[in-house]
């Protein structure tokens, strides 16, 4: 359940745009962007002129006629799929007769294969893709094959191509033809680059922020509900805005009775502990640069140190970097793995370069660096080498 706390602010989100500049110095802190200068801005839509209005009009006139072709189409496809569901089921309960064996057994012998999702990565085709609509949809001259795409030359401020237009463009485009291994590789960092780009830019204004912040966790709060019904896990999650001129509104979120724990055992009411922490927020303000201080960073490492330490040992204990081989490793059997190449074994507290300890950071988040138990074997071997 998603509760929004009591917030001053009406916060209606508004629409968002994946268009990409670089923010400029502003004077004033009313937006992240501007509480953000050089970052790159994520500008927001244009508003659509009359033209295009009437075009989107047009467009959607013509989308509810194609809906209802859809629709009568799918109900026939559906009522034949069924049709097939009760022919298979009669089959299979035929040859579990037949051959003296479960129903079950014969569905699961039919059906005896996988289907396997490749892991997400950036592909070929659209790569392809993005570098065509970027030709054809940010000004550039872009290529016409066919008098029947030719009206596409004269669109107004603002119309883009659809996808399916941008996908028949690029089909046909010789540049895209026998392609060399050096050209597929520079389309697709192209992209990753822009993902990256995308994934790392500001809201330029604060209904955006708010409709990006809505949207998002909407999901995350979707996927932690399947989550816990799948394994009966506990997840609580505040969330709250990060200046006084932000409109999105803070939130709190419990799978199943879990906020019950705040009031059982900590005496707190959930939305008490978002209306503290907003108050906490505001009162800081903090840019991007600011959140990534040296001493911001320093504490985050520590904090994530300790904590994981505790969680694998199983024991309020902090680390010892000063002894530990024998504080920890021979002590607990406990092992720090993946400790960034180039950053100094030594406290996070201590270390004052900002590119160590960012290194050491993204380490720690990303989980390439962590804690584990060393093998019975591993840490005989250790304590030989400490011997000798």
């Amino acid at each position: 359940m998603t509760i929004p706390s009591t917030c001053p602010t009406s916060g209606v989100p508004g629409s968002c745009s994946d268009e990409i500049s670089v923010g400029k110095t502003a004077g004033n802190k009313s937006t992240w962007a501007a509480r953000n200068p050089g970052w790159p801005v994520m500008q927001p839509r244009q508003p659509l002129s009359t033209v295009e209005k009437e075009h989107r009009s047009a467009h959607a006139a013509s989308r509810q006629v194609s809906a209802a072709q859809h629709k009568d189409r799918d109900a026939l496809l559906n009522e034949a799929i069924r049709s097939l569901a009760d022919e298979f089921e009669a089959k299979v309960q035929v040859i579990a007769t037949t051959h003296n064996v479960t129903h079950e057994k014969v569905k699961k012998l039919v059906g005896g294969h996988k289907y396997y999702r490749n892991p997400r990565s950036t592909q070929l085709a659209n790569a392809i893709i993005h570098d065509k609509a970027h030709e054809v949809n940010e000004g550039n001259p872009p290529f016409f094959p066919f008098t029947s795409i030719l009206h596409m030359a004269g669109r107004v401020r603002g119309e883009k191509l659809t996808l399916q237009q941008i996908r028949d463009l690029a089909r046909v485009d010789p540049k895209y033809q026998g392609m060399t291994q050096d050209e597929k590789d520079e389309l697709l960092r192209a992209l990753t680059e822009f993902h990256a780009l995308k994934n790392t830019s500001v809201r330029a204004t604060n209904s955006a922020a708010a409709c990006d912040v809505q949207s998002t966790l909407e999901h995350i709060f979707k996927i932690l509900d399947g989550l816990a019904l799948r394994t009966g896990i506990y997840v609580c999650l505040f969330a709250t805005r990060g200046h006084i001129y932000d409109s999105s509104q803070p939130f709190w979120y419990g799978t199943d009775n879990v906020m019950d724990f705040w009031e059982d055992v900590m005496d707190l009411e959930p939305d008490e502990i978002v209306r503290k922490l907003e108050q906490w927020a505001c009162m800081h303000g903090k840019n991007i640069e600011e959140r990534n201080s040296v001493e911001g960073m320093q504490r985050m490492c520590a904090r994530i140190l300790n904590s994981g330490l505790r969680v694998v040992a199983k024991k309020k204990i902090r680390i010892n970097f000063v002894n530990f081989e024998v504080a920890i490793k021979v002590r607990y059997g406990i092992d720090l793995l993946g400790w960034p190449e180039g950053v100094p074994f030594q406290s996070p507290r201590t270390i004052t370069n900002a590119k160590h300890l960012q290194t050491l950071r993204d380490a720690l988040k990303a989980g390439t660096c962590r804690w584990a138990y060393m093998s019975r074997q591993q840490l005989e071997q250790y304590q030989d080498q400490l011997n000798e």
